[in-house]
């Protein structure tokens, strides 16, 4: 599944081993917290640096800029919510299709405040929507070699990687919720031959 991985942004280009590695992560992480809580005008190198207690020359030092700490975290997002499940497939064993339901499962379970507030601020910022739509392939692109890795065709498996993937979006960030046993029927349509 890592061909499906498209690279970073930022300048350290590497992928962490855990996400625990990642670079100056307690900053990237105030700052998630703040988009969570309040919005992406409330991200300031002040409200960053008032969140962590410390002061807002460190921002600087660590940072060339608002532009340069935006693209840190949204690297760090894309392995702390793409990258690190990618690799818990990947460790997995069993057949694409049995790695579909788990993908279900998974989507299911995990804390979304992150990724919502992610895609609030892609609404507002040019280089959020850039990296979510780098998210949003690479997710796509590893669910369309699973489906293809179950028979389908490649026009096929798009067809239902992009339904999979809408559809696990959108109830999770609409008002119409599903349950998990909803959701894994869902998948298991997906799954059968026309």
């Amino acid at each position: 599944m890592k061909d499906n991985v498209i690279q970073l942004n930022s300048s350290e280009k590497n992928f962490t081993d855990t996400i625990e590695d990642f670079p100056n992560r307690d900053w990237i992480e105030a700052g998630i917290k703040i988009l969570r809580e309040k919005s992406v005008e409330a991200l300031t190198s002040k409200s960053i640096s008032e969140e962590i207690k410390k002061e807002e020359k460190e921002f600087s030092r660590l940072y060339n800029g608002m532009e340069s700490y935006m693209e840190a975290l949204l690297d760090y997002w894309y392995e702390k919510e793409t990258l690190k499940y990618i690799d818990m497939l990947d460790e997995m064993t069993g057949d694409a299709a049995d790695l579909v339901l788990v993908m279900t499962e998974i989507i299911h379970n995990i804390d979304k405040s992150d990724e919502i507030a992610i895609r609030n601020m892609a609404l507002k910022c040019p280089n959020a929507h850039a990296a979510l739509a780098r998210v949003d392939r690479t997710r796509l692109d590893v669910a369309i070699g699973l489906f293809k890795e179950m028979g389908f065709s490649e026009k096929e498996s798009e067809i239902r990687s992009k339904i999979f993937y809408t559809s696990e979006i959108g109830t999770e960030y609409t008002s119409i919720s599903s349950s998990l046993e909803q959701k894994i029927a869902r998948t298991k349509l997906l799954m059968v031959r026309d």
